[in-house]
């Protein structure tokens, strides 16, 4: 059975991050697209999920996060995911994700990059 699922979540000057833990599935996703659209509401623009912990994730927790993503392409934000393992990577390549969302190998990158 899959592992359950969990996140935490932090402001670091202007991103947030996310850090995800377990079977991303709908439950996850949608916990992942509240935190995000409260941050959005209150100015948070640029954001970091960091996958590392969340090596499942299922087809329809990738289609919330395609909402995620087109919530803050319509606020002017930024989104990146990081820590990807290799089979997530190309299935969010070739679900067309990374065409809007930016992926970096580790978070610390992603946080350095959306503070510049």
């Amino acid at each position: 059975m899959a592992e359950e699922f969990s996140l935490v979540h932090q402001v670091d000057g202007p991103v947030l991050i996310i850090r995800t833990k377990g079977y991303l599935n709908d439950l996850g996703a949608e916990q992942v697209d509240t935190i995000c659209s409260d941050s959005l509401g209150k100015g948070i623009k640029k954001i970091v999920i960091n996958l590392e912990q969340s090596p499942l994730i299922n087809s329809i927790g990738i289609s919330i996060l395609i909402g995620v993503i087109e919530a803050i392409e319509e606020a002017g934000g930024a989104l990146a995911f990081t820590n990807l393992t290799p089979t997530n990577r190309k299935t969010f390549e070739m679900m067309g994700l990374l065409q809007f969302a930016q992926a970096f190998d580790a978070e610390a990158d992603a946080v350095k990059a959306y503070k510049a």
